[in-house]
């Protein structure tokens, strides 16, 4: 895998893990205290996203290399 590839793959995971730390901790609870459940969706669903979207370009770019 390209250093592009895995830093697309990378930046999804963060998204996935910092929506799940504001949904499922009291971790920043004392500093986002309003619309966190939002904010964790959000974030969470873009990670989604863009992992979906990587998956097509990973898809693209190894029908492009045969």
């Amino acid at each position: 895998m390209s250093f592009e590839s895995i830093s697309r793959l990378f930046m999804s995971a963060f998204y996935l893990i910092a929506g799940c730390v504001l949904l499922f901790t009291d971790l920043f609870a004392d500093r986002i205290t309003d619309y966190r459940n939002e904010i964790g969706g959000v974030l969470i669903g873009y990670g989604i996203l863009r992992f979906f979207l990587w998956q097509r370009w990973n898809k693209s770019q190894q029908e492009d290399n045969q």
